[in-house]
């Protein structure tokens, strides 16, 4: 835990740019999460780095060693590095002169330590050099060992630097914490709710929903109700349908899904709307989930897998299932034994095509067009009730019938 071995930090990239930066007198360290999820062997995605130089040296230092260089966050210190088709973000050390919310004016410094204390979680203040020595400032890899997700210096003051970080200590300890959550970060989370609002939805949905992606969101949710933190986001409507959801997904290996959650969290799609932006897509999930389907069955799954497709199928039947568990229509073994057996049939079998096509019906001496769609609709019907097993000659044979 004292020491970041990880295997891309061995690559040839990435040790170019510190030996670049070594050589001219400049200290380059990996910070964030790729020292975090790197400590606790995770996949590490974006890797990010810090230097004690500003960025118009760093971005004339790549220049001149002919290594691409975009200014993308340049006002605030940080110059993305592509080498190898890979971006490497490289900021130069601030510290927050005044914040706004989300944004901040920042001024550039060389003292690591002032660097570490303006970032919000102590996990998230560790640094590591081109050999994986760890530079911990902040007390953040005893945290990360025993799973404590702690402000750096004073909650409050780093709440109030950022409001979204309320959503942030919730989701980081959802992720990395262990139960029960630091108690100063809770109090600090429950003073501010009230500022919630005056944050753009889009990022309020970002968190929430990354939250609700989690193996186990339960205590986090809960703990978001106890400090009022939830009542600022979304109204809940009732535990049960999502804690039964969390456990039928525990018990099958079925993935979590955050928009069955959030139908399952609260069935109302129109005040889900009024609360969360959510993305076209996402709110047509809703929109499915949420209609009166009828249930599905072991009767009903091949239409319905015609129909909607076998994923949206299984969604639904996943959704379904925990909200009669809720309501104690069926038990928690009948429900995970279903929707095993729903998912392995899903997984050897093929939802066949329709046998018959326009052209079929215009071989039979019909010529108007809607009386062909019409035709074609009727087979159609047929077949889906006979359970799509009729093949084309049988579809024929009963076309033949309707002329």
């Amino acid at each position: 835990m004292l020491h970041l071995n990880t295997p891309w930090l061995a690559l040839p990239a990435l040790q170019q740019l510190f030996n670049l930066f070594e050589k001219e007198g400049a200290t380059l360290r990996l910070v964030g999460g790729s020292v975090r999820d790197g400590l606790l062997d995770l996949p590490v995605s974006d890797i990010d780095l810090a230097v004690d130089r500003d960025p118009l040296w760093v971005m004339k230092l790549l220049k001149s060693h002919h290594i691409k260089a975009i200014p993308t966050g340049i006002d605030h210190g940080t110059i993305t590095a592509v080498l190898d088709k890979r971006p490497y973000q490289i900021t130069t050390l601030r510290v927050d002169v005044k914040t706004f919310g989300r944004k901040a004016h920042v001024a550039f410094t060389d003292d690591w330590v002032q660097d570490a204390y303006r970032r919000d979680f102590t996990m998230n203040a560790i640094y590591a050099d081109k050999n994986g020595h760890l530079f911990d400032p902040v007390g953040g890899v005893e945290d990360l060992k025993n799973h404590v997700v702690r402000f750096i210096g004073d909650a409050s003051q780093r709440i109030k630097e950022d409001y979204l970080r309320i959503l942030r200590f919730f989701r980081f300890s959802a992720r990395f914490g262990h139960e029960p959550y630091n108690e100063e970060g809770l109090q600090a989370c429950a003073q501010y709710a009230s500022h919630l609002p005056h944050l753009a939805r889009e990022r309020v949905t970002e968190e929430f929903l990354k939250l609700l992606e989690f193996p186990s969101p339960l205590y986090a949710l809960q703990a978001m109700e106890e400090t009022g933190v939830l009542a600022y986001i979304l109204h809940l409507s009732s535990w049960e349908p999502l804690r039964a959801l969390v456990s039928l997904e525990k018990e099958g290996g079925f993935p979590p899904s955050p928009c069955i959650r959030l139908a399952a969290f609260h069935p109302a799609l129109e005040e889900i709307k009024a609360h969360l932006r959510l993305s076209g897509k996402q709110q047509a999930i809703l929109a499915f989930l949420l209609k009166n389907h009828k249930p599905v069955t072991h009767a009903s799954f091949k239409h319905q897998a015609y129909l909607w497709g076998k994923e949206k199928t299984f969604d639904l039947a996943l959704f379904q299932t925990a909200h009669r568990l809720a309501l104690s229509e069926l038990s928690f073994t009948e429900g995970i034994v279903f929707l095993k057996e729903l998912h392995t049939l899903f997984d050897f079998w093929n939802v066949p095509s329709f046998p018959l096509t326009g052209h079929d019906i215009l071989e039979q001496g019909v010529t108007e067009g809607t009386a062909v769609g019409a035709l074609l609709k009727t087979v159609e019907t047929w077949w889906i009730s006979k359970d799509l097993e009729p093949d084309h000659e049988a579809c024929l044979a009963y076309l033949s019938t309707l002329l």
